[in-house]
């Protein structure tokens, strides 16, 4: 009887392991960003890139990449991590809202020319909601998204 437990339970948790990895999704596959997220973007950008320049990481600390399957995605190391100890955000959410925000402002800009084969494989998809809400925070989505660094020492 022993056996035939083990057994059971062995298939279970193989069975919750396959169906959990079937329902892993993308990085992109997140709910939209709303018009909060937004503008706490537009608030905590500036904010995240100057502390990005003062710790002298490079761009591989934090950046878009294409997935295994030839998915966008995004990644960013254990440094670039305990920067949302504490915040409203959390990794995942920040760099969704912050590659999301930053291909619609490309894509407001710049339409015609991110089509088809011009379309960069790291850039994620934006439906029709999360273009509207960029084109109202267009401005300040752009300021923040350009804001300069301080040079320190």
């Amino acid at each position: 009887m022993r056996t035939l437990s083990r057994i059971f339970i062995l298939a279970f948790m193989a069975v919750l392991l396959v169906q959990t990895q079937v329902q892993a999704k993308s990085f992109h596959e997140q709910p939209p960003m709303t018009n909060a997220e937004v503008e706490q973007f537009i608030k905590d950008f500036p904010g995240f890139k100057q502390w990005m320049y003062d710790s002298k990481l490079n761009a591989q600390a934090a950046r878009p990449v294409v997935d295994k399957d030839g998915n966008p995605s995004f990644v960013w190391d254990d440094t670039v991590a305990k920067w949302f100890e504490g915040k409203s955000w959390t990794p995942e959410r920040f760099f969704y809202t912050m590659t999301h925000c930053s291909a619609a402002i490309a894509l407001v800009l710049h339409g015609d020319k991110l089509t088809g084969a011009n379309r960069p494989p790291d850039m994620p998809y934006i439906n029709d909601y999360e273009m509207n809400l960029v084109r109202q925070y267009q401005e300040p989505l752009m300021d923040a998204l350009s804001a300069k660094v301080k040079k320190t020492n």
